[in-house]
């Protein structure tokens, strides 16, 4: 799958919490990246905001299977 399209930018969704708690739902297909760009790399980076937030040892954890 190295370089393929496996989602659609309208199959992409995205919600971001503000700080009362509210989510707001947007599609990805609200952006217009450049044909070609890496839209997983521009996710990671925050181009499109609602980055999850990771704690390192409760990921650890959850990749091992542990409670």
């Amino acid at each position: 799958m190295m370089g393929e399209e496996v989602l659609k930018r309208d199959q992409v969704w995205f919600v971001e919490k503000d700080t009362s708690g509210a989510s707001e739902l947007y599609p990805l297909s609200d952006f217009k990246p450049r044909k070609g760009e890496n839209a997983e790399r521009r996710y990671l980076r925050g181009s499109y905001g609602a980055v999850p937030f990771l704690d390192v040892d409760d990921f650890v954890s959850a990749a091992k299977g542990e409670q």
